[in-house]
Order: structure tokens, then sequence, then C-alpha cells
């Protein structure tokens, strides 16, 4: 696909379920430049487990934007956004649209593909694009890490800051996750930190535990990656509270798509869910 961007066969797969909530704006202009295709057989193989997984996706990406959105809203003058391996996901795209006024500027973080992401920014939304930096650097290196961010000269210590980690706490270490979202701490705990996380499966109703379990069998399998990192609530409280996190909130599935969608179809209960999202202040 010329001018686009290729994605790695879970990265693709994750965008193919959520393309849903991509058909609109700036962030609909930034969707049509992905090569979806590594991640075809992927999902094949998913559906088969779970034909409606794309609404587990949706649920999730929704709700994290949707928090984003408040945090950004809510922030005393303009803040800055850090989105920590960011992926091929257009975040930044969605609140730069809807919040234009409040952002002074945007940073991503991956391990790959940073300068074809911002030169797809440039191409889709050049104004845009002026207030996103996306540059290098392994969450594994957090002093690296936040070099990177300082070296783009956008990073404003002082400034409230909104922290995304979406989609990376199921494939860390958590002192690796405990170590690199302390980086963003401040002393009057003004900024905000938004993840989720993986429930371990003795949280979630037995008749629903095969779903999780085929889906990231798959993607072991498939893509040769390790065991998947768990966290009840108790653990995921304990690693933000020893990240320098304060007033955290766990959110639940049932929650994520009652808001979404105005009713509970596939999450009736708390325990239909496997997934969580977090927030805490930072």
């Amino acid at each position: 696909m010329a001018g686009s961007l290729d994605l790695e066969p879970t990265a693709a797969l994750v965008m193919a379920w959520a393309e849903d909530l991509y058909r609109e704006g700036s962030a609909a202009l930034f969707y049509s430049r992905l090569d979806l295709s590594a991640g075809t057989r992927l999902k094949d193989e998913c559906d088969s487990v779970c034909p409606w997984y794309p609404e587990v996706m949706k649920n999730r990406k929704w709700f994290i934007r949707h928090l984003a959105s408040e945090a950004v809203s809510g922030a005393r003058g303009p803040c800055q956004v850090v989105i920590l391996a960011a992926g091929k996901s257009p975040l930044a795209l969605e609140l730069l649209d809807c919040h234009p006024e409040k952002i002074a500027a945007i940073i991503e973080t991956d391990i790959a593909g940073m300068e074809e992401k911002q030169e797809i920014y440039g191409a889709v939304a050049p104004r845009a694009s002026k207030r996103i930096r996306c540059v290098h650097a392994d969450i594994f290196d957090h002093r690296g890490t936040f070099g990177a961010i300082l070296a783009t000269g956008m990073y404003d210590p002082c400034r409230t800051t909104l922290v995304v980690f979406e989609g990376i706490s199921y494939y860390v270490p958590p002192r690796v996750s405990l170590g690199i979202l302390s980086l963003f701490t401040s002393r009057e705990r003004k900024n905000t930190l938004i993840l989720d996380s993986l429930l371990p499966c003795r949280f979630v109703r037995e008749d629903r535990r095969y779903i999780s379990r085929g889906i990231w069998g798959i993607i072991h399998r498939r893509c040769k990656f390790q065991d998947t990192v768990t966290y009840s609530p108790t653990e995921m409280e304990a690693m933000l509270i020893s990240a320098g996190c304060r007033e955290v909130c766990h959110h639940a599935m049932n929650e994520m798509e009652l808001l979404r969608t105005g009713r509970n179809q596939y999450f009736p209960t708390v325990e239909h869910g496997w997934i969580r999202v977090s927030t805490g202040r930072i």
C-alpha cells in the first residue's frame, strides 16, 4: 500500500478489531494509511475463539480515550500528554481534534516505526502534527526513555501531564511498568495516569475463561511472546502506589461497555470481563 504504515501482526490485529472507532476526523485519515494485512491470519484464528472479540477492544480503546479526554478537559491550563509504547494508535489526533486549545504537546514513544508515524501525522493532519513528537525509546530503559522525551524540547516537567500506558502492561514485568511510570510523579499529584491490564483467571467467570486463554494462547504461539503478565486489582493498586500514584481507581469491562453502548450485552457483570482500566493521580 503506497504511503502506508506497515503493522506487526499483533498491532494489526488490535487496530482491525478497533476499526469502528476510527470513522471520522483526523483519526480516520490516519487509519486509512495503516496496512493491517499482517494481522489477517491472526484475526481469523482469534475470531474462531470469540467472534465478538472486537467489542472487547472497542470498549477498552473507547474508554481510555474517554478518560483521557476528561483528564485533558479538566486540566488547569494547557497540559501535555505522554503516550508510552504508543504503537500505531491515533489517540494523539483524537485528543487534538477534541481539545486543540487544551493541549500544549503530545509526545509518543515506541521502539520502532516512530519516524514513519510522524510522517503520516504530517500528511493527514499537518497542523496537529506540529504539536506531536514521535520518538524512539525502549521502556525497559527508563532513563533513556525519559531522556528521549526531554530531548524533544516539548516536555515541561512543571506542566500538568497525562500519561497513557495502553496495551503494554500485558507484555512487560511489573518492575518495568513501575520504573517507567514512576518517572512522571509530581509533588502535588497533578498528573494523571491511565493504563489497562489483564486479570488473573480466578477473577473471571469460569464459563468465560476460555476466551482470554484462547486469544492469548494464539498470540503467544503465533508471535512467540512470553507468558502474559496479569494483575489482580490489589496487585495493580500496589504497583501504582509504589510508582507514586494516589487515588487509584479500577474500571471493569461491564462499566466500559455500558458507557460506550448504553447497555450490557456481552458484559452483564464485573465477573464477565477479564480486562480492567486503572487510573491514578501521580
